[in-house]
């Protein structure tokens, strides 16, 4: 008879493992099925022992110690993929079934019996831990992987190539996978059950090495001979899980990296502000020359709108500068493509009362609401929690008529374009002209088999667009400076050096502020002056990578909400804790707060304080390292 420790993969368990007893032979990292609150859940095998030298600890368990189920007695992942989950839970300040939960796809887990693989053992070369960054355009980093890929095969390993979106694999399995066509795979959660057993048994089976082009989960193959993960588009905010445990797949890319052995590889055209600082420390390699000037072909123009007069020689506001409109022309004629890109959806972000100033806001989340146009009136959307009512309303505080929409949306973008180019193909690609990926995907496609079109999009759009073409406009991305977000600035370089490297003759930015630096860095390429105002300021405010932050947020009557956070502030002393409102209070009838805790780079894990984090009720979400403090 043995006695195991189990780790159940399953959120919201606050053991980190479980004992059971069976009679059956067993081995670390096998999958057993286990009872858990009365449900049948998955968990993974961390240590067996004979119950002849455990009946001391046997007699002195608080609980009755059950039997297992069902037990697969084979590795579904390695063991040090769970050594990894379980450093990256203390990271996280969760649970290693709550990691395990979060980073093994649910369809392989539920299903574990049918994907029976034996794990080879790793090749008996010793390689030494390293860690790259690569910060280039598309072109020139896909160029480094390809020969990378290569390199790698002739030695015998293979590569797991990580990205964020399934868009992103598809455009990079093309790239990548020339000549090797049959040693690549591409699996994603887009997948089918079906297609995700066959690909991963595939990829177990193949004797040869192997590209593996995925999504963070799918970080769980149990290839052994993985000899170089790479993550590429680094600096996108989809590599941190928006639920529980709040999963950093960059984070637990690095952990596992070192605990197989295997190279990293950071790549993106712009990487993260800790990144580079960190590389500036010692602890990242160049893998080749790193760059801080990002250079184009295309003509760059900043038009300051503000500067627009009429014939008068008094200021006027315009959608469209007389610049834009010309470029658009010569596109038309010279029947080439053009993406334009606004910042929001709707008709206007914000609409405000002229007589008291008052903002028209979400009647439940408090948001402002965005004015969109329908066919018979138009209304009013919430983006965060989608109340919409009809734009015929008065003011809420003093009841007047006069309402002014400001800002400029998707929607008047292509009512101005349709008045001015009523020949011209207009496509449009947002979350509310293109809901699903399907519909994006055929939109892109009609865009770039229309040539003379126009392709107009919201940071939705970038994940799609493939192809050069000769230009490239920025109507509206002021409404980002807004934002009371320390990675603002970084947000938004990154975006407008995505749409400059889509251009190969012009690139032109329309703004109503042109004092932001961050613009001027875009149109020249100057990442080095970006990196330095960066960090100084960060330093000044002591954000990362200056200090990791810990975000602890609780939702619900707003009484409640503020007598828990107070409790919450003692409990946590001699922590110092700062306590503010999210930045949208309200949201499905509930207010939130925020707990924000700055510990000094290098000091986490801090262990006092990861045994109080651990203790706090459910009901508090912590969120390590944030992407946002909104």
């Amino acid at each position: 008879m043995k006695l195991l420790e189990v780790i159940p993969i399953m959120k919201g368990i606050s053991r980190e493992k479980l004992t059971y007893f069976t009679s059956k032979d067993v081995s670390v990292g096998s999958i057993v099925k286990i009872s858990v609150r009365k449900k049948m859940i998955s968990g993974i095998v961390l240590s067996i022992q004979e119950v002849a030298d455990a009946k001391s600890s046997i007699k002195d368990s608080p609980y009755s110690i059950k039997k297992i189920e069902k037990i697969n007695s084979f590795e579904l992942v390695r063991p040090e993929f769970v050594e990894a989950a379980k450093e990256m839970a203390n990271y996280l300040a969760s649970s290693t079934g709550g990691v395990l939960n979060s980073i093994i796809p649910k369809s392989i887990l539920l299903n574990a019996d049918k994907l029976k693989t034996e794990i080879k053992k790793p090749p008996a070369i010793y390689r030494p831990y390293e860690k790259f960054i690569l910060q280039a355009d598309d072109e020139e980093r896909c160029a480094n992987y390809r020969s990378l890929i290569r390199e790698e095969f002739a030695k015998g390993f293979s590569v797991f190539f990580c990205l964020p979106t399934i868009q992103d694999i598809k455009k990079i399995f093309e790239i990548l996978s020339k000549g090797i066509e049959q040693y690549a795979f591409i699996i994603h959660g887009g997948l089918s059950k079906k297609e995700i057993f066959e690909t991963w048994i595939k990829i177990l089976s193949e004797p040869h090495p192997v590209l593996i082009i995925a999504t963070g989960s799918f970080l769980s193959i149990p290839r052994s001979d993985i000899g170089t993960i790479i993550v590429d588009k680094e600096n996108s905010s989809s590599y941190k899980s928006q639920s529980r445990p709040h999963l950093n797949i960059r984070k637990f890319s690095e952990i596992l990296s070192d605990k197989i052995g295997a190279k990293l590889i950071i790549g993106d055209i712009l990487l993260r502000t800790e990144t580079v600082w960190r590389h500036w420390q010692g602890e990242f390699v160049e893998f080749s020359p790193l760059k801080l000037r990002s250079l184009s072909t295309a003509k760059q123009e900043i038009i300051d709108m503000k500067k627009i007069k009429d014939r008068k020689g008094e200021s006027v506001f315009k959608i469209i500068s007389g610049q834009l409109e010309n470029l658009i022309k010569v596109n038309q004629e010279n029947n080439e493509h053009m993406f334009v890109f606004v910042a929001r959806r709707g008709l206007s972000p914000t609409t405000l009362c002229n007589d008291c100033e008052t903002i028209v806001a979400c009647s439940f989340c408090k948001s402002p609401t965005v004015l969109h146009r329908s066919n018979k009136e138009n209304f009013f959307l919430c983006h965060r929690c989608g109340e919409r009512r009809s734009a015929l309303e008065k003011c809420s505080n003093c009841e007047s008529w006069n309402l002014t929409p400001l800002g400029i949306g998707m929607e008047k973008v292509y009512q101005e374009l349709n008045e001015k180019f009523p020949e011209m193909k207009i496509f449009r690609i947002d979350a509310d002209n293109s809901p699903t990926h399907n519909t994006a995907c055929q939109t892109i496609k009609n865009f770039y088999e229309s040539p003379g079109s126009i392709l107009l999009g919201t940071e939705m759009a970038l994940v799609y667009l493939s192809e050069k073409m000769a230009s490239t406009a920025i109507v509206s991305i002021d409404s980002f400076f807004s934002l009371p977000d320390f990675r603002i600035n970084e947000k938004v370089l990154n975006i407008l050096l995505k749409i400059r490297s889509y251009a190969s003759k012009n690139f032109l930015i329309q703004t109503r502020d042109a004092s932001q630096k961050v613009i001027e860095y875009a149109a020249k390429g100057n990442l080095a002056e970006f990196y330095r105002e960066e960090i100084n300021n960060r330093k000044e405010l002591q954000y990362p990578p200056f200090s990791m932050l810990i975000k602890i947020t609780f939702s619900g009557e707003k009484k409640k909400v503020a007598d828990e956070m107070d409790k919450l502030e003692k409990y946590l002393d001699p922590y110092p804790v700062s306590i503010f409102p999210a930045f949208t209070p309200f949201a499905k009838g509930k207010y939130s707060m925020h707990a924000l805790i700055k510990i000094p780079s290098g000091s986490w894990v801090d262990r006092a304080l990861l045994e109080k984090l651990l203790n706090l009720p459910p009901f508090f979400n912590i969120n390590v390292d944030p992407e946002s403090l909104l």
